[in-house]
C-alpha cells in the first residue's frame, strides 16, 4: 500500500465533509455501510475487503466534488 501524506488533501477533504448536507451524508453513511457489510459478511476474503477501503477511499476523494455540484 502506498503511503499518503498530503496534510492538505486530509484537511480539504475534512472541510468538504463539513460541508456536506445532513441529507447527502446520510446517503453516503449508507453507502459506506453497505460496502463494509457486504465485506465483513461475505465470502471474498482479504481481497474484498481491500477492495472495499478502496471504494471508501474513493467516496471520499468525490466529496469536494459533490459540493461543488451543489453550488450550481
Amino acid at each position: 500500500m502506498k503511503e499518503y501524506n498530503d496534510t492538505n488533501h486530509f484537511e480539504n477533504t475534512i472541510d468538504a465533509i463539513n460541508h456536506l448536507t445532513e441529507e447527502d451524508a446520510k446517503s453516503l453513511l449508507r453507502l459506506i455501510y453497505g460496502f463494509v457489510d457486504t465485506a465483513m459478511t461475505g465470502n471474498g476474503g482479504d481481497k474484498v475487503k481491500l477492495e472495499v477501503l478502496h471504494k471508501v477511499s474513493d467516496i471520499y476523494k468525490r466529496i469536494p466534488g459533490l459540493n461543488e455540484l451543489r453550488k450550481k
